[in-house]
């Protein structure tokens, strides 16, 4: 009896204690929101690996000679968490994803020019979700790159209304709430620095409830179809308590390198003046630290597994184009 006795209090012990984790753990919004973005992540990469299987032989997957660089010529790079790869385009606008190793082309194809909308250099590049990524040109157009059954291809190009011949972009991200693009906007004639941001709008149109059905037909076909446009501008000022040398580099000689977003913050980089900017999204203030270690020429910046990288190498992809910076 005593001995019976034990086993099911001990049996008791061990279901209330696991109904309690689970109730405590799982009472956690974030805790959840956190499980279900690691099964989502664990889900696209199963996915995509059996994709990256049907893509057709003409796309390079082989290792190459490795006295021969991987890829040439970077232009911009990130990596996607999503996929575990990389996702680079070079100077002639040739995109590619590369293994989390570094070491395999899995899938390549060419972003052809475009006889209306034809692109200059690219200054960002940001992923949309784990099947998109948006490159933003320096003429500011947004190229739109998917991803369907393992293989990339362009979906459409866009050009940004609402611009100004003083904005000069650097970098490029995206909020998933908002659903808009930002960029860094440095305006030297203005010596001013701000977050742009950019969204699909829809005129809202504008009918008398008077007219008959076939005024209000005429009315919605001379509706203007969605576009993409500068939707607000906020000033970037800087952070009390920031350190007078950063605060001068920023105010007489701010020269933005790219753009990352990590924990809530936007990071961009001076590869010359050598300072790691912060700004914090909510109050739209910037702080500075010395950039460790000393990334000089760096072209870009990109978060791989939370940690912050910069490009220092662009003429040939491998392990040693990128650094990690703090």
């Amino acid at each position: 009896m005593k001995r019976t006795y034990i086993v099911y209090t001990t049996i008791f012990a061990v279901v209330s204690g696991l109904i309690l984790c689970v109730l405590l753990v799982f009472s956690k919004p974030e805790t959840v929101a956190q499980i279900q973005e690691t099964f989502a992540k664990i889900e696209t990469q199963s996915k995509h690996q059996a994709a990256v299987k049907q893509v057709p032989p003409k796309t390079p997957s082989s290792i190459p000679n490795p006295e021969e660089p991987l890829i040439k010529n970077v232009q911009q790079m990130l990596y996607d968490d999503s996929i575990g790869s990389y996702l680079v385009v070079t100077e002639d606008y040739r995109f590619f994803e590369i293994s989390g190793t570094g070491e395999r082309i899995n899938a390549s194809f060419q972003i052809e020019e475009d006889g209306k909308l034809m692109l200059s250099g690219l200054d960002g590049m940001t992923l949309v979700d784990g099947e998109t990524v948006a490159l933003l040109t320096s003429n500011q157009i947004l190229v739109t790159v998917k991803r369907e059954d393992g293989v990339w291809k362009e979906d459409k190009r866009e050009k940004v209304a609402g611009t100004t011949i003083r904005d000069s972009f650097h970098g490029l991200g995206y909020d998933m709430k908002q659903k808009q693009f930002y960029t860094i906007n440095h305006i030297r004639s203005l010596n001013r620095s701000e977050l742009t941001y950019f969204a699909t709008k829809q005129d809202e149109l504008k009918i008398d409830p008077d007219a008959t059905a076939k005024e209000k037909r005429l009315l919605k076909k001379k509706q203007k179809p969605p576009y993409l446009t500068v939707v607000a501008r906020k000033r970037i000022d800087t952070a009390s308590g920031m350190r007078s040398d950063a605060k001068k580099a920023f105010t007489e000689n701010f020269r933005p390198i790219g753009l990352a977003e990590r924990q809530g913050r936007i990071y961009t980089l001076d590869s010359e003046a050598l300072y790691l900017y912060s700004i914090d999204t909510k109050d739209v203030t910037i702080t500075g630290e010395s950039a460790s270690p000393k990334v000089y020429g760096a072209e870009g910046i990109f978060v791989q597994d939370n940690e912050l990288f910069a490009l220092i190498e662009t003429d040939k992809f491998s392990s040693r184009s990128f650094t990690p910076i703090d």
